[in-house]
This record gives structure tokens, C-alpha cells and sequence, in this order.
């Protein structure tokens, strides 16, 4: 998961993935572009190509704006430029530089934009990965995501369809859950051990996690509650886990889901990280508003989304096992 601390206005331009067609009366889904992701360990890979150059970036729903490694920045030649977005990560790293990409390709679609340094300087080390594929990549709203982490497959179309006709897959059991795109991450809400726990979805986290914060204030949990099991999670020495009896999306339950309660270091090696000023005394990065939970690749990975942006509801149903043809016509997506 990324956060981004907007201190002015920067224009963050988006890949041209097409223009939306308008429609007077609903129609059948329009497909924009098919995606094969690259599967590896609780991850899902996005191939991109950079100014011609083949990379994998990090799907990652739960990363606000995409982002380059600094490293591979320089290595591309693009050089970095200060930006007024100071972007943030759980584990206490900053950055307010950006690069500009004249041609960044995905799937068939190609355009111009602008990539975030990754905060962590450490960030891709060991992995075969270079940056993040956040939401501003997914159109931000302005399109539907289907993604399909059974065949590993994601897919774009346009909105003007008939609401409620878009599961076009064969499944069992099947959950539509209102979402909310706030600051750019999807919302939503999901029970845990009947309790309602505001939560994001997260293709960039490894682990399924909630705020120490939540967990004492909902649960009454903390690291000594019987049943805590400690552990260094990424370097947080106060993180533990615990397991939950169930996780349910409106229905579609998850068992005995391992959750990774976290302490709170946004912002904590951020040396610009001052103190602000206002109804009571703040760090520039204290975070506002947090969600309880994030869904990380572990239960993800079991599960088949499509993200209905109009609608603002998440349409969520087992991972396929085969891959299915869905019935749409093409959409002309302009440039290519």
C-alpha cells in the first residue's frame, strides 16, 4: 500500500488507455484491453514497457499512485524532477520525486506519463519487479477492472453497460459489495468475526493486515492477548498475528483468515516530517483517515473481481480454474 500526502496540485497524467463511448441506453460490455499478469508467490505482475523496454511492474490496488525504483529510474535516463505530492509507505519512508515517461505501453494501449520514485530505496531488491501499477493506471474511475487471479488475467471496459450484468463467468457463490475510490484506494466494507471493519483491497501486500489500532479498538486485542502470536513482519518488531474465524465480503467467506495486526510507522523516517498545525497538533504525515484492514494476496488470490466503477460496487466470486470468453464487443480505445 502507498499514501499520498498532497501539499499543492501536480498533475499526474494518466496513460491514454481510450475515450469513453456514451451511450443512451445501457449495452452489453465493451472491451478495452486484456492483460496477462505474471504470477509468482502471492504476487501478480503487470508486463509494461517503458520508452520501448519490457519491465514488470507490481499490481498493486492499494498503491494510490504507480511508481518507478529510483534505481532503474536512472538506469532508463529519466531524470527525476521535484514534485509538491510527498507520497508515503506503511514502513515509514517518503519521497517528492517523479520521472516522466514519453511512451509507457501496457497490453495494447500506450501514452505518456508520470511515475512517483518509490519511496523505499530498497523497494524491487531481490524480486523481479520495478515499480508499482497502482489505480491511476486502472483509469482511476474512469473504467471497469476485472481481474482474475485463478487464470491471471485482468481486463478493461467501459461503463456504459447495463448495471448488475457483468459477471459473465461461471461461479458458485457470489458477493456485490459497495466500494468507495478514496484517495486512491477501493473501500469497501467486510465482516470479521461479526464485526464491521472498514478495509481496502491491496494486490501490493503480501499479507492480509490490520491497525493495532482496530484490533484493540474493535476486537480488545493486543500483542498480549492470549492467542497472539508475535513476529517481525517487514521489520516491525511490534507486529503479531492472529487468526480470525472467518472473513465475509457480502457472502463470500473466507475461513480462519491469518491477520497481521501492525503498528502505526507512516512517516516515521520522513526527516521533513514536521509538526502541523490546526484543531490540535499533527505531523504532515499523520494519517486522517486509515482504513482498519487491508486484503492482501493471500485471500485475494482465491477470488475473481470485477470492479464496477459506476456502479461503486465490487462484484467478487471464487478464482476461476479455466479461462472464460466474455461475451463483449470490442470498443474502439483510440490510440494504441
Amino acid at each position: 500500500m502507498r499514501i499520498q500526502t498532497i501539499v499543492g496540485s501536480l498533475a499526474i497524467l494518466v496513460a491514454c488507455l481510450g475515450s469513453q463511448a456514451s451511450a443512451e441506453d445501457c449495452g452489453p460490455l465493451k472491451h478495452i484491453n486484456a492483460i496477462d499478469l505474471v504470477g509468482g508467490p502471492n504476487r501478480a505482475l503487470v508486463p509494461v514497457a517503458i520508452n520501448g523496454i519490457p519491465k514488470l511492474f507490481l499490481l498493486d490496488t492499494g498503491g494510490g499512485k504507480s511508481t518507478i525504483n529510483g534505481t532503474v529510474a536512472e538506469e532508463l535516463e529519466l531524470p527525476r524532477r521535484e514534485s509538491n505530492m510527498r507520497m508515503l509507505d506503511l514502513y515509514g519512508h517518503a519521497s517528492n520525486k517523479f520521472v516522466r515517461v514519453e511512451k509507457f505501453g501496457v497490453g495494447r494501449q500506450a501514452g505518456d506519463i508520470e511515475l512517483m520514485v518509490e519511496p523505499d530505496p530498497d523497494f524491487g531488491r531481490g524480486t523481479r519487479y520495478v515499480g508499482i501499477f497502482a489505480p491511476d493506471l486502472m483509469g482511476e474511475g474512469k473504467y471497469d477492472v476485472e481481474i482474475d487471479f485463478g487464470t491471471l488475467k485482468m481486463n478493461y471496459f467501459l461503463k456504459d453497460h447495463c448495471p448488475g450484468r457483468v459477471v459473465y463467468w461461471p461461479h458458485n457463490v457470489l458477493a456485490v459489495t459497495p466500494f468507495t475510490f478514496r484517495k486512491g484506494h477501493f473501500r469497501l466494507m467486510v465482516e470479521v468475526d461479526g464485526k464491521h471493519l472498514t478495509a481496502e483491497i491491496d494486490t501490493g501486500a503480501f499479507n492480509t493486515s490490520m491497525t493495532a489500532d482496530a484490533a484493540k479498538r474493535i476486537f480488545d486485542i493486543v500483542p498480549e492477548t492470549p492467542g497472539s502470536m508475535p513476529l517481525n513482519a517487514q521489520g516491525m518488531t511490534a507486529a503479531f498475528e492472529r487468526v480470525f474465524s472467518a472473513l465475509d465480503f457480502e457472502g463470500v467467506a473466507v475461513k480462519n483468515p491469518h491477520v497481521i495486526i501492525i503498528p502505526e510507522l507512516v512517516g516515521s523516517k520522513d526527516p521533513e516530517n514536521s509538526l502541523r498545525t490546526g484543531s490540535s497538533i499533527k505531523r504532515y504525515d499523520d494519517l486522517d483517515d486509515q482504513s482498519d484492514m487491508l486484503i492482501g494476496m493471500d485471500i485475494l488470490r482465491k477470488l475473481h473481481l470485477y470492479i464496477a466503477s459506476d456502479e461503486e460496487k465490487i462484484y467478487i466470486t471464487e478464482a476461476s480454474t479455466t479461462l472464460s470468453t466474455a461475451p463483449v464487443q470490442p470498443a474502439n480505445t483510440g490510440r494504441q
